[in-house]
């Protein structure tokens, strides 16, 4: 089995050694790219605030390349564990995470929460130039003030000539959008959270999303039953 990790350096980096150890060839091919977006203004309007939410790893990295710490009176929320991991390992105090790593679930959990934001509230929100729209959205219809920073662009990249592949790792709605249709067809796609699920389906083909967005989750679908050929059972 060859299996294709498409997500950036620094993402998923005990994966390949765990999905040799099934036997599988591992091939890093990643899809997008994160370029900073200086703003250093935009960036302190996002202190001290209620809230601050961090949609991805990206944006805990573009934080911090703005020269920013995190000791500042808000309290921090992080889409997922991934992302919470990040957050602590530069040094915040992640006070939220929800049950699910989406957008969705982050502002409606977080919205439920005995502390969470109310109505009148000023949150920031830390993205990029192609983040999605559920976090801001809900919780602007819950008239909470959702204050942004764009601090990161991101980019496709081409997938590698010649290369092909029993299985894809996808970790982005980016990611999906830039996979070629030829290796989308010929591999078993799989997602590491439901909204790169969504995005696989929304493109007309089948995903299998890991249980968890970790790389435990991916090992487990790629050594399940329906595992692609040359997979662990």
């Amino acid at each position: 089995m060859r299996v294709a990790i498409t997500t950036s350096p620094g993402r998923l980096e005990g994966l390949d050694a765990q999905l040799a150890a099934l036997g599988a060839d591992v091939v890093r091919a990643p899809l997008v790219h994160t370029h900073p977006l200086d703003d250093p203004d935009a960036a302190r309007a996002l202190r001290d605030l209620a809230w601050r939410l961090y949609p991805s790893r990206s944006a805990v990295e573009a934080w911090t390349r703005q020269g920013l710490a995190f000791d500042d009176r808000a309290r921090i929320a992080a889409v997922g564990p991934g992302t919470a991991d990040a957050l602590r390992a530069a040094g915040a105090d992640v006070a939220f995470t929800p049950t699910r790593a989406t957008g969705e679930a982050l502002a409606k959990e977080l919205l439920a929460q005995p502390g969470g934001p109310r109505r009148g509230d000023v949150v920031g929100l830390v993205r990029g130039d192609r983040g999605r729209t559920d976090v801001k959205g809900i919780l602007q219809r819950a008239g909470v003030v959702v204050r942004t920073a764009t601090l990161y662009a991101t980019r496709a990249a081409a997938w590698p000539d010649g290369v092909e592949v029993d299985a894809v790792v996808l970790a982005s709605p980016s990611a999906v959008a830039a996979l070629p249709d030829a290796v989308a067809r010929a591999a078993t796609l799989v997602a590491i959270g439901p909204t790169t699920a969504a995005a696989i389906r929304d493109r007309g083909f089948a995903a299998r999303e890991a249980r968890e967005p970790t790389e435990a989750g991916v090992v487990a679908v790629l050594r399940g039953p329906d595992a692609p050929a040359g997979g662990a059972a």
